[in-house]
């Protein structure tokens, strides 16, 4: 039953922390995964209830636990689960408790049977998707013979969600806005702003809704966005693929001019409303799959997409109506795409 939950909480991208066995049989009786969300940190242990110390051996885990990750910036979240195939009125009458609170560590102390979760006791039954986790390791069991063997299994099935496995097209779009940058430095009559940044919408020359993503207005500019295009743009090829990559930038781009220009009083230009669009994609990924985009979680990336709108509202001249619309655009642009939840 603990490796069947090992096995569940590795691919939902738990980090091992800390394992032990039965010296002679090698049958694993205490696990522990870890997984960072936001300031808080959960830890899931995972013991064996049908040892006679399993009490023991959960306290000296949750200890070790909260030594170690206490002193950090963490929240730390420990929820015991208690396998066992028959529960027993000791094991209830332990489990049968508030949230035990020590400064920043709060223990949870859950049962796990064949029958699936038990939470006695005034605990929440609920935390995260964890309990969903802990369920579906009744369901898929996992033909590992050791600990080490899931992990193996687990990185398999980590890698099997990578669609991409390099970001060429990444690379390419910086190194076009970046020649393009270059081409309007040495334009001193600024022409090709003129000629190419997007207009209030009834202006005429709609292709300026696409060229537009192509111009920056100063270094500075470029700097932020081509950072913006590398760290979204990557993730959004890996998981996507570069096809779904290039729809999402350019289609959530063009979507993203166009409600730009609706409220345009004179020229604008740069490729941030593109860039908003991948991180739309990205953020809809981790809300589907629930799993960590290359360590970006749900509400880090909630996180970047507040810190953009709100720096856009507070600064004078960006445009975040291109902004909100390509976030918007890129999140229903990628609701059209199958992704793989495994």
């Amino acid at each position: 039953m603990i490796l069947d939950l090992a096995q569940q909480l590795l691919n939902n991208d738990f980090v091992p922390i800390l394992k032990t066995s039965y010296a002679l049989s090698g049958k694993i009786d205490v696990f522990c995964a870890g997984r960072q969300t936001g300031p808080n940190l959960y830890c899931v242990i995972a013991v064996d209830a049908d040892d006679p110390e399993y009490k023991h051996k959960f306290e000296r885990t949750a200890g070790y636990v909260g030594a170690s990750h206490s002193m950090n910036d963490f929240n730390v979240v420990v929820l015991g689960i208690f396998c066992t195939e028959k529960n027993s009125d000791d094991l209830k009458e332990y489990t049968n408790e508030t949230v035990e609170s020590f400064e920043k560590i709060n223990i949870l102390k859950w049962v796990l049977t064949p029958n699936g979760v038990e939470v006695y006791g005034h605990q929440p039954d609920r935390l995260l998707n964890i309990r969903g986790i802990i369920e579906a390791s009744l369901k898929n069991g996992t033909d590992a013979q050791n600990i080490d063997e899931v992990i193996k299994k687990s990185g398999e099935v980590r890698n099997s969600r990578i669609v991409s496995r390099d970001t060429l097209f990444t690379y390419i779009m910086l190194g076009i806005i970046a020649v393009i940058f270059i081409l309007q430095l040495f334009d001193s009559t600024q022409s090709m702003i003129y000629d190419y940044a997007l207009l209030p919408f009834g202006k005429g020359e709609p292709y300026r809704i696409f060229t537009c993503m192509f111009l920056h207005a100063n270094f500075q500019h470029l700097i932020s966005n081509m950072l913006g295009l590398y760290i979204f743009g990557t993730r959004t090829e890996r998981y996507y693929g570069k096809a779904r990559f290039c729809a999402v930038y350019f289609l959530g781009g063009i979507f993203a001019s166009f409600v730009s220009s609706l409220f345009l009083g004179g020229y604008a230009l740069g490729a941030s409303g593109a860039i908003f669009a991948l991180m739309g994609a990205v953020f809809m990924y981790s809300l589907r799959t629930k799993h960590l985009i290359d360590g970006f979680d749900l509400y880090l990336l909630i996180l970047f997409a507040i810190i953009g709108l709100a720096g856009g509202a507070l600064i004078t001249g960006v445009d975040n109506a291109a902004h909100i619309a390509g976030f918007i655009g890129g999140c229903l642009i990628s609701l059209c795409f199958k992704i793989k939840h495994g």
